[in-house]
């Protein structure tokens, strides 16, 4: 076979090649030959069908598979010959289609984009920094606080006393917007517990110094960013009916408060509780030896990036975020609304893209060269731990998994990505940093925080983007 290398530069790559009239016309009377066998005609007795008459009634689809078969047939060869990795099926061009007769030779261009030759650093001289939280009683103690404090019970209060932050307020309201009613602003035996925040900030402070049997309006304000647009901004009247009044009874620490969580005494559940808070904190450390990690492998490594790959990488961010169904702000709904990203968030989707690309052609290579692979055990555990989630629903779940290969390579991923964490994690030095959880969680909220990374050869910045909370 020949072909002629036509593109060579970073890690593109184009070639040319001729499908001959003789091969191409041979291919077709050999699949005549082999569907004849089979067709069924009227008129004609199976396997006398005669070409012509094949070829008029099936002659398209013929063409388009021989033709398919030959091109795949003379790009495997061209790829194997080189011993190129394309990052994706190689793009086929028919070159000179608009002017070819049939008994003429065929001539195809063919592009694609090939892996980099990634050099891994030497991980022993890599050095990041590693972050443990180191918990104390007073750390335990405020958790069971607020442990009692969730299973706290309200009793109902006299008529004459004024209800107060944190009590709990049982009432009939009916909200208007200039004298008319609006979509979810009546409701009747609602109770709203004042600063929880789960209702509009205005109404809850207005039941602020009420009592049973009181009927007042309270003037509320909508925020700019209110869920329903019609109601963004809107100023409103709700007239609210005080029905009853309770306060809150703080559950007391005690033997018989731990018994009632599943402890047999304190002693047991603060031992519980410590050991819970410990494992939550070894987790999120973990995130953070990660990002660490992970910005210590980009600033080491330098290698030319597929650009289709970044792109492709680009678009899927793009796509997710303009058809969310949970906008994050004003901003976002517009963006969704015009199915156009603004000049800033399309700037930092490339930047995010980039960034992630590189950073798994990094975790690719290093479970390449270390012969990494999630085992058949380690995925049906992963499988069955996350069936649990879905009750009465487990087997079904585990059916869709084991039989949709594309899922199965979504839940397959991330453990894969640990593995290779983990392992290079057990080469790196690590400096070992220990904290107490306050400026633990300060450290951790900088996560989400953006941040220019040390240069290596190029400036990169990461992002990540902010959910703005309703």
């Amino acid at each position: 076979m020949e072909y002629k290398e036509i593109t060579n530069k970073g890690l593109k790559r184009a070639y040319e090649f001729v499908v001959e009239a003789k091969e191409f016309a041979d291919s077709i009377d050999l699949k005549i030959n082999e569907v004849k066998k089979t067709i069924k005609i009227d008129g004609f007795r199976p396997g006398k069908v005669p070409n012509n008459i094949i070829l008029q009634k099936h002659g398209e689809a013929i063409n388009s598979e021989v033709i398919n078969t030959i091109i795949q047939q003379k790009v495997s060869k061209i790829i194997q010959d080189n011993n190129h990795r394309p990052v994706s099926q190689p793009k086929v061009n028919f070159k000179n289609e608009n002017d070819i007769k049939q008994d003429e030779d065929k001539l195809f261009e063919i592009e694609f984009e090939i892996f980099p030759d990634i050099k891994l650093a030497n991980f022993e001289k890599i050095e990041i920094s590693s972050t443990s939280v180191k918990l104390n009683k007073k750390e335990v103690d405020k958790r069971i606080d607020l442990i009692a404090k969730s299973q706290r019970t309200y009793k109902e209060q006299k008529d004459e006393y004024k209800a107060k932050n944190d009590d709990s307020v049982l009432l009939d309201y009916e909200g208007t917007i200039d004298g008319k009613n609006f979509d979810g602003g009546k409701a009747e035996s609602q109770t709203i517990i004042i600063g929880s925040g789960r209702y509009l900030k205005d109404l809850e402070e207005g039941l602020i110094g009420t009592k049973k049997g009181d009927n007042k309006k309270v003037k509320v304000q909508f925020p700019k960013d209110y869920s329903a647009k019609e109601l963004q901004n809107a100023e409103a009247i709700f007239e609210c009916i005080i029905k009853k009044i309770s306060s809150p009874e703080e559950a007391k620490v005690s033997d018989d408060f731990a018994k009632t969580m599943g402890a047999s005494d304190l002693k047991d559940l603060k031992s519980k509780v410590e050991a819970q808070m410990q494992n939550e904190y070894n987790d999120l450390t973990k995130n953070l030896d990660k990002k660490n990690l992970f910005e210590k492998l980009q600033e080491t490594h330098t290698f030319d990036l597929p650009a289709d790959l970044i792109e492709a990488e680009f678009n899927n961010l793009k796509e997710n975020y303009l058809q969310s169904q949970n906008p994050s702000s004003i901003d976002h709904q517009k963006e969704i609304k015009d199915n156009k990203l603004t000049a800033d968030n399309e700037k930092k989707f490339r930047e995010d893209a980039k960034n992630r690309i590189e950073l798994g052609l990094i975790l690719q290579e290093v479970g390449k060269a270390h012969n990494i692979a999630v085992t058949p055990e380690e995925m049906n555990k992963a499988l069955f731990e996350y069936a649990s989630n879905f009750k009465g629903q487990e087997q079904k779940v585990i059916d869709y998994y084991k039989n949709n290969q594309e899922a199965s390579m979504q839940l397959q991923a991330p453990i894969y990505e640990n593995k290779i964490v983990d392992f290079i994690l057990t080469k790196v030095k690590l400096k070992k940093n220990e904290v107490d959880v306050d400026s633990f969680i300060k450290l951790y909220n900088n996560l989400n925080q953006p941040e220019k990374k040390p240069t290596k050869k190029k400036s990169i910045k990461k992002k990540a983007a902010k959910k703005k909370a309703k």
